[in-house]
């Protein structure tokens, strides 16, 4: 047989709301108006290489923005080749070089890259790319920067 116990049920009031402290901070301002730096463009000859080609040159001029190269030209692909991807028809070229001063120097940070279509036998199969990511600083000389599968960066400060 089945016995049923009465349930009481007592009504329990609910918890108090938790107490909310409100901290008041001042706002942070900062009355000092910051300039940012200008630099006056200084004009940095540059060239690109893979082994012994010359895959670019030219003189950049870098001030308080960086100067930037970007180049996509086609590469002539064998005619016997069925239709390959954009990346596998052009070879690009991509610099950033920009100014960073510093108390006791003029640093310089460069970003390059260049790729072009990778052959497997006479037609491109995909791409292959070498890059330079580098903080240098450029005295009067120049300056070679040494990158993978002898891709490197030449950079000579031009006199004015």
């Amino acid at each position: 047989m089945f016995m049923l116990l009465p349930i009481i049920l007592q009504a329990a009031s609910p918890p108090p709301p938790p107490v909310l402290h409100t901290v008041r901070t001042p706002p942070n301002f900062n009355h000092v108006a910051v300039e940012s730096e200008k630099l006056p463009p200084v004009p940095v000859k540059v060239a690109l290489y893979l082994g012994r080609e010359t895959l670019w040159s030219g003189t950049l001029s870098v001030g308080s923005t960086p100067a930037r190269l970007s180049l996509n030209e086609a590469v002539d692909v064998g005619s016997g080749c069925q239709e390959t991807s954009y990346r596998g028809k052009s070879r690009n070229i991509e610099l950033t070089l920009s100014r960073q001063p510093h108390r006791d120097r003029e640093s310089f940070s460069l970003n390059a890259r260049y790729s072009r279509p990778a052959q497997d036998g006479l037609c491109p199969t995909g791409s292959r790319q070498v890059s330079i990511d580098q903080q240098l600083s450029i005295a009067t000389d120049s300056v070679t920067i040494e990158g993978d599968g002898g891709f490197r960066v030449v950079l000579t400060r031009a006199v004015h």
